[in-house]
């Protein structure tokens, strides 16, 4: 368990670790270069830019980061930075990708081909990992940001994806809370039925070393009090790792709510893939931006 970020990084990033190499496919945004160097100078990354030289170049020198070492693949005409990318992490020559300036659906496409991409699995869900002002400890939250409607089986896969993010965090028994507008099971809510079939499938070994508590209030998940108050009796309340959304909607909002609060700290990347991808909005805060790529650090 991590009180906030700064725990985190102490636990997990020690002070003579190589920066992973962060690919930027795309390179040619300045939001985008001006993270990836500011994560360049606290350790994070080392920057691996994807684009058209002169372009990318120009950039760089008017936001003052000339004189930092990084490397650049020049990409012209008609040809995806990305299968690029994908190509440098085939090569053993990057370790993550961060998304520039192109399309979400032409950053995605030849990572998730089914011949040469970086898709093995054939699943990848978003997950984030949030510092929250009134919550004890850091909290992830998946999916806000890939899939609108999953099922059963997708959410099966999202907790097993974020289980194992965080187990690679650090985490030894992961704690999920499968997310309802009630605690209580009920036929006419569809997502109350799966939140207790997802617990019963972790109680029975399912997901391995983790627990799945559902369906359970945002209330009863973040806070010991109200299950006290309202007689819910489970020694997860108040203490979930992880929140599993009904639907996407749900934790887009929340996510947008929190990210409101100057206080909070969010930070969000793709799993699933062979490699974490950082696929931030172009109007993301820089620490938003910094934390994600700091996430997909130590992530792959």
């Amino acid at each position: 368990m991590y009180k906030n970020y700064e725990a985190l990084i102490k636990a997990r990033l020690s002070g003579s670790s190589k920066p992973k190499k962060a690919i930027v496919a795309g390179a040619n945004d300045d939001h985008v270069l001006e993270a990836v160097f500011l994560a360049q100078e606290k350790g994070y990354a080392y920057p691996v830019l994807v684009g058209e030289e002169g372009e990318v170049t120009g950039i760089i020198k008017d936001l003052g980061f000339s004189d930092r070492p990084y490397e650049i693949l020049p990409c012209t005409g008609q040809r995806n930075p990305s299968e690029v990318a994908v190509a440098l992490i085939h090569e053993g020559k990057g370790d993550f990708i961060i998304k520039g300036k192109l399309e979400t659906r032409e950053l995605l496409k030849p990572i998730l081909n089914k011949e040469n991409g970086l898709n093995q699995k054939g699943f990848i869900t978003h997950f984030g990992l949030m510092q929250i002002k009134g919550y004890h400890k850091l909290l992830a939250m998946s999916d806000c940001a890939v899939i609108p409607y999953p099922t059963l089986e997708d959410k099966k896969k999202i907790i097993t994806a974020g289980m194992e993010a965080l187990r690679k965090l650090g985490y030894e028994e992961p704690i999920v809370g499968a997310l309802c507008a009630v605690e209580t099971v009920s036929e006419k809510m569809p997502e109350t039925v799966e939140a207790k079939a997802l617990q019963d499938m972790a109680e029975a070994g399912g997901f391995g070393k983790g627990r799945v508590v559902g369906p359970i209030s945002f209330d009863l998940a973040t806070r010991k009090e109200a299950a006290l108050i309202k007689g819910y009796d489970s020694p997860y309340a108040g203490e979930v790792d992880m929140l599993l959304v009904p639907q996407m909607v749900t934790g887009n909002v929340m996510s947008k709510i929190w990210n409101a609060d100057p206080d909070n700290i969010l930070a969000g990347c793709l799993i699933g893939a062979d490699i974490p991808i950082v696929l931030t909005s172009r109007s993301a805060s820089m620490d938003e931006k910094l934390y994600s790529i700091l996430l997909c650090n130590m992530l792959s």
